[in-house]
């Protein structure tokens, strides 16, 4: 169940704010979660997702392939771009009726789903950006957990060909918040997913932030508790395509 729409943004303000902090003075530092990046690519990244969704939802796009480009700028004023463009999708997303209809690819979906999106996007990255210059901030409990659900949701489906299926179901439980989910592929390419507590082949066990970022492969499947198949657990973590 997905959270109310204040939380969401009141996170995204929070996610924008502790980037342009941390990436202040840091634009050369490198990501090390996120592997061939600096601070600056991070925040082109984030800048130019932002500026996608704006056009998905005010120019009605249909599709990534329509976007229009959005040129790099110079890192001078990076920072201030990065930060106009997501006061641009915050003000987007609070003047636009929550049940309009967007592109996604995921089919045609609400407003609501792209808000929740670039909210736990930008608060995956902010992390990625403050373990670039030190510890992050730990995410709220019921944000991470959220963040799972929408993960499995809208990632799981993007699978690296190169890796074999799981070969068994798997039970994810947040141990700090609620949030159980049962996941199997009874068919090939056919995942099911239920909000559930059930045994699986494996279980995945651990606080909500631990194993968003585990389900992220931002930190190792040995953060968290593996009870039954540990192959099984690994291969699920590892065949999503980021």
């Amino acid at each position: 169940m997905m959270l109310e729409t204040k939380q969401y943004l009141a996170s995204l303000r929070d996610s924008v704010d502790l980037i342009s902090k941390v990436a202040n003075g840091n634009l050369a530092r490198p990501v090390p979660s996120c592997p061939n990046w600096t601070m600056s690519h991070l925040v082109w990244h984030c800048t130019r997702v932002h500026n996608a969704i704006v056009q998905i939802v005010v120019d009605k796009v249909q599709g990534f392939d329509q976007l229009r480009p959005y040129k790099r700028v110079e890192d001078d004023v990076l920072i201030d771009t990065f930060v106009e463009g997501a006061n641009s999708l915050i003000d987007v997303f609070t003047s636009t009726p929550p049940d309009t209809e967007i592109w996604s690819w995921v089919g045609p979906a609400p407003l609501t789903w792209a808000i929740r999106r670039m909210t736990q996007e930008t608060m995956v990255h902010a992390w990625d950006a403050a373990t670039a210059i030190g510890p992050a901030p730990t995410m709220p409990a019921d944000m991470a957990s959220d963040g799972i659900d929408e993960f499995l949701h809208n990632f799981l489906r993007l699978q690296r060909e190169s890796m074999p299926a799981p070969g068994g179901s798997v039970h994810i439980h947040c141990t700090d918040v609620h949030g159980e989910w049962f996941i199997d592929e009874p068919e090939v390419g056919k995942i099911v997913i239920t909000r559930e507590h059930a045994k699986g082949t494996c279980a995945i066990r651990g606080e909500a932030s631990q194993l968003l970022l585990v389900l992220w492969r931002r930190k190792p499947l040995s953060m968290v508790e593996v009870i039954g198949a540990q192959d099984v657990a690994e291969r699920f973590v590892e065949r999503t395509a980021l």
